[in-house]
């Protein structure tokens, strides 16, 4: 006794410019820049911009250029990808994927959904953050206005008043 199949419903619905839906549900960008907006979005994260310049600066410059250069090639492109061509391939989520290559493969799919989510949780931690540090340099106090700061005393600043470590003891008894 086989039922009939059922459609999938959506789980979610989107009135997005950047997104349109053709055939049976299944979202789509609506131009090949929205697209390259969103890859580019996702793959530039604080990193890039933060750390990295920070590590150059540290280590000597072109020293640590290298690595990254043979990480960015060996790995990040390829993976790159190779996600892009099998979400196209598969129109599918990344469960879904993985699980077409074969069924135990689902586990990549539920993984790279979890980085996601880590991803996410953190990121807005150093959103806040970095807002935080945006406003606080508008302040009529505004702790750069002083004459020469040094290095310890703005790791202080960043720590103490940017990130609020000085507000870790007051949950103490």
């Amino acid at each position: 006794m086989d039922s009939p199949p059922v459609s999938p419903t959506p789980l979610l619905k989107t009135n997005e410019t950047s997104v349109e839906t053709k055939g049976e549900g299944r979202e789509r960008f609506s131009s090949r820049l929205a697209f390259y907006f969103s890859a580019v979005g996702s793959a530039v994260g604080f990193g890039n911009v933060w750390r990295f310049p920070s590590l150059v600066f540290e280590y000597g410059g072109g020293a640590f250029f290298i690595p990254y250069l043979l990480a960015l090639f060996l790995v990040g492109i390829p993976l790159l990808v190779l996600e892009i061509s099998l979400g196209q391939h598969f129109q599918l989520g990344d469960v879904g994927c993985f699980g077409k290559i074969h069924e135990r493969l689902r586990g990549v799919g539920l993984a790279s959904i979890a980085c996601g989510y880590m991803l996410v949780t953190y990121y807005s931690m150093l959103l806040a953050w970095t807002f935080n540090a945006f406003f606080a340099s508008f302040r009529a106090d505004n702790f750069w206005d002083q004459d020469e700061v040094s290095g310890t005393e703005a790791k202080e600043y960043f720590y103490q008043t940017i990130i609020g470590m000085d507000t870790l003891g007051d949950d103490q008894p």
